[in-house]
């Protein structure tokens, strides 16, 4: 039985006869409708016909969410830059980007109107906007205000902690600007008059979409009555509800027995389900689908315009394609993407075993290897290859024909220099002159001009010259036979304009990705509205008095740290993570220019490993300039966390530093309104999305992830360098930064090199075990599920791998394992986290470009470590990537990492800082960069 079948039965079952059926979709006219909405549309209208079948009578409407706010600028539009004013106001009150209708609403509304009528869809557009204005609504809204508390608390809770500040149900629409006031604060409800008593808290701050960070109320509402009561009727379109209010409220409002929604929208699903029986009504069948995803497997979106348009799926597809798609079971998520089309057309086929009808799927091979000009010639090309007895008609060739424009997009891999764009034109001019009596004479003068024109080049040349001019490819049909099929109007076109690099558009590319890969801040002295508040000057006195306390109590309590910690990481990373600590206390006198007045917040994200240094560094360190420093260890280290808090609680040393271990969205709801510093530990991803949420002259400092390699070339000291290699990987379970993800050995060096690498790492086969065994310097990772992870990373290089290569996803044992892969098949740019040796053979010094010209490298450029020298290393390599402090000699980053000292390279995603707006790259350490930043500009 078909899924809408089965549906459509147990909906007559539970709907008394005579009583018509109420059925709906809706969809947020927010951009370019997408085959997403449509197809919900039409699944909904599957359900109406077997309805209709059993003898109902059904009304199916469709509801356009124009009343929304327009929040967000799609990408797949017209000059989109002219619709920044109108963020925020009604999307019936936003204009048409293509000037067509009167409203960004009506211009989606009737671009789906348009394909349910050719798709035999029955159903009733009602625009939301229009409800609300003739106060259709107003009854249901005062229905929900008699419930306000309840609704509003059920409403609320299903968002995050952030939004929840200024989460109400009902939303004003402001008589000053006619914006949708989303963030507001309620304070008194009349449900007889419809009346609301709020106000907008100015100083409160959210993320919207299309902001990069956050922003305080008082800038996102300027013009509005700010901090002050103001009193309202919600009735006649004077406010509007929240989403999931909405949504309740119209399902409600007209009795809806059943409409469909994707498995994106099931929280809200839930929520009306729970408003449902608050209000003592029945719960409307709220069917749940899969999403559709693109190619990438990403949802598809309106405003990205990441999937079939609804003119892709009109010129792209048939309608028995789609129907068929849709007739399968639709919980769970596919893929639907353009790419597709041949694929989806031929189920029709499949479905009614028609086996004569050439494919579409072969249609689209022969189109993509034939290039035809124009539909006339792709139908010359498709009976030229079709076998006897196969069929096309002519609907499938325009489908095909349209599937061919879409896709066949040339890449660039071979464009014409000015000379050969010389013998295009000479051609093309010839055959303008009308001097050849047959397809053939054409062909001929081709190929003879061009040795005339190029007697250097060899005659078979000619082919790969066309096919770059022609296609933007190094590859194409017989041009011969692709003479011959083309009209000869198009073949003229083709030689007018052949494919060349726009150099212009090429140069200002490469402008913008080197302005993105270097960004220097640019200051500006006279803003000082942004300036961070400073609270009194710093006694350095009681700066090192408490350093030295700490210093003493971390030695005094060595012993019970190491216990603390001894389900979390060996005991000899806590003893290294203790002196590490007292080094920078002990030495916090050479930073001390840094310390010269306070700001008021900083909010630090501790790493997953290295709890006690990083609570020196990115927690304590920054208490003693700071009013309120607050450090959240990452969940996993929670339970050893509060073991060390029991042993040295440094809120008693330092009173500015407290400790969170709240969930991470509380936690950051709680901060962003008194965070002046964000010290962030992660990866460059997770940093944006933390970033977001602060105000964008909130100083924000990441730590990344960085490559390290090391290199190990032919004069290197074997002794040193096998060490410094066992030290950076294993160190924390390779749990470290500083791990390198490639180990570069030189050919005349590397048996010798691996040879004992291998044999120090049988040596140490008994220390690798559980951290309740003092002895063990290798044990499991601190993240059990990470095990998993590498799982996939040891799947993927399973060929070059020569040792170890033992994992237990049970309790996260990772044993230290080898690959070796040599640097000639490319490099490795992913990090493991793991202890992993990847060794790579390079065979002359030169062959270092290899690695660090990769665009993968540059990203996570952080430091080298050199055994013996390197003149590529020394002389060629990229010097603003690599400062002459990022590379070391016959050393190590763990041997030369200081807290006093800065840390990190040029690659932004291994470290840097974002201030106002700009990204600055290079090494960070959090005293000194607040300093600059925070405090230095106010004394300028």
């Amino acid at each position: 039985m078909k899924w809408y079948t089965k549906q459509a039965l147990e909906i007559n079952k539970s709907i008394p006869d005579g009583e018509p059926i109420n059925i709906s979709a809706g969809f947020g006219p927010t951009g370019i409708p997408h085959i997403g909405t449509l197809c919900e549309i039409i699944r909904t209208s599957l359900v109406q016909k077997e309805l209709i079948r059993l003898g109902r009578k059904v009304n199916f409407y469709l509801i356009s969410d124009d009343l929304d706010p327009f929040r967000k600028i799609p990408s797949n539009i017209p000059s989109p830059d002219k619709l920044k004013s109108y963020l925020g106001l009604p999307i019936n009150k936003t204009p048409d980007p293509f000037g067509i209708y009167s409203s960004f609403s009506e211009m989606a509304e009737s671009r789906l109107l348009k394909l349910t009528k050719e798709y035999n869809v029955d159903c009733k557009l009602v625009r939301n906007s229009l409800c609300y204005k003739n106060g259709e609504y107003n009854n249901s809204i005062k229905l929900f205000l008699n419930n306000f508390s309840t609704i509003n608390k059920i409403c609320k809770e299903s968002t995050g902690f952030l939004r929840q500040r200024t989460y109400n149900i009902i939303m004003p629409i402001s008589e000053l600007s006619g914006k949708i006031l989303e963030h507001i604060v309620i304070t008194d409800i009349n449900a007889d008059k419809g009346e609301i008593t709020y106000y907008i808290p100015s100083d409160e701050i959210v993320n919207k979409p299309g902001y990069e960070y956050g922003v305080e109320l008082r800038e996102l509402y300027q013009g509005e009555i700010l901090d002050q009561k103001q009193t309202i009727s919600v009735f006649n379109g004077k406010a509007k509800l929240q989403w999931k209010a909405d949504w309740s409220m119209r399902l409600l409002y007209r009795n809806i027995h059943f409409e469909m929604h994707g498995e994106d929208l099931i929280d809200s699903a839930t929520v009306a389900g729970q408003i449902f029986t608050t209000l003592n009504k029945p719960t409307p069948r709220l069917y749940k689908y899969g999403l559709f995803l693109d190619a990438s497997g990403k949802k598809i979106s309106k405003s990205k315009g990441n999937g079939f348009s609804l003119n892709d799926a009109k010129n792209l597809l048939t309608q028995e394609a789609i129907h068929v798609h849709l007739a399968k079971s639709p919980k769970k998520s596919t893929k639907f993407h353009i790419e597709q089309s041949p694929r989806l057309n031929d189920q029709v086929n499949i479905s009614k075993k028609i086996k004569k009808r050439l494919s579409f799927k072969k249609i689209s091979r022969i189109l993509h290897a034939s290039k035809p000009t124009c539909i006339t010639s792709a139908r010359k090309f498709l009976d030229l290859y079709r076998r006897n007895g196969e069929i096309i008609t002519e609907s499938e060739i325009t489908t095909s024909y349209n599937y061919y424009l879409k896709t066949n997009k040339h890449n660039d891999k071979g464009l014409v220099t000015t000379i050969e764009e010389n013998y295009f034109s000479f051609i093309s001019n010839y055959i303008k002159q009308e001097k050849f009596s047959s397809d053939e004479d054409i062909f001929k003068f081709i190929t003879n001009s061009f040795s005339e024109f190029f007697p250097e080049k060899k005659n078979s040349q000619i082919w790969e010259l066309l096919y770059r001019g022609f296609f933007g490819e190094t590859f194409g049909p017989r041009i011969k036979t692709w003479i011959k099929i083309n009209d000869k109007k198009n073949i003229i076109e083709y030689f007018d304009h052949p494919k060349k690099a726009n150099l212009d558009n090429k140069k200002t590319n490469e402008k913008v990705e080197k302005a993105e890969t270097f960004i220097v801040m640019n200051k500006n002295n006279e803003n000082t509205q942004n300036m961070t508040k400073l609270f009194g000057n710093i006694d350095f006195e009681q700066v090192n008095k408490k350093c030295k306390d700490l210093s003493f109590e971390l030695r005094k309590h060595s012993t019970s740290l190491i216990d603390a910690f001894s389900e979390y990481q060996c005991k000899i990373v806590t003893e290294d993570e203790i002196c590490r600590s007292i080094d920078i206390l002990d030495n916090i006198e050479k930073n001390k220019e840094y310390f010269k007045k306070y700001i008021y917040g900083v909010t630090s994200f501790l790493p997953l490993n290295q709890p006690i240094y990083a609570s020196v560094c990115f927690g304590f360190i920054p208490s003693l300039m700071a009013e309120n420093v607050c450090i959240r260890p990452p969940t996993a280290m929670h339970p050893h966390y509060k073991k060390f808090e029991n042993i040295i609680d440094i809120s008693k040393i330092s009173e500015s530093f407290s400790i969170s271990y709240e969930d991470k969205e509380l936690f950051l709801s709680e901060r962003v309104k008194i965070t002046d510093a964000v010290i962030f530990t992660g990866t460059p991803e997770n940093a944006v999305k933390v970033r977001k949420h602060f105000r964008k002259n909130t100083l924000f400092i990441l730590n990344g992830a960085g490559h390290n390699p090391l290199v190990i070339s032919k004069d290197a000291d074997i002794n040193i360098a096998i060490e410094s290699a066992k030290r950076v990987v294993l160190y924390n379970q390779g749990q470290d930064c500083a791990g390198p993800n490639s180990i570069l050995v030189h050919n005349d060096i590397y048996d010798l090199f691996r040879s004992r690498l291998i044999s120090d790492l049988i040596d140490i086969k008994d220390k690798i075990g559980p951290y309740s065994d003092h002895n063990n310097i290798v044990g499991p990772n601190s993240d059990i599920d990470h095990s998993l992870k590498i799982a996939s990373v040891f799947k993927a290089n399973r060929d070059y791998c020569t040792y170890g290569g033992e994992i237990n996803p049970i309790n996260g044992m990772i044993k230290p394992t080898i690959f070796e892969k040599p640097l000639s098949l490319g490099g490795n740019y992913k990090e493991f986290f793991a202890p992993v040796f990847f060794l790579q053979k390079y065979q002359k010094d030169q062959d270092l470009t290899d690695y660090f010209s990769n665009p993968n490298y540059p990203a996570n450029a952080m430091y080298i470590s050199l055994f013996g020298t390197s003149d590529y290393i020394s002389k060629q390599l990229n010097k603003k990537l690599h400062r002459p402090e990022s590379i070391l000699t016959n050393t190590d980053l763990h041997m030369e990492e200081h807290g006093y000292l800065p840390y990190g390279g040029q690659g932004p995603a291994a470290s840097c800082l974002w201030y106002d707006g700009d990204r600055i790259n290079g090494s960070t350490l959090p005293q000194r960069d607040i300093y600059q930043y925070l405090v230095e500009p106010h004394n300028r």
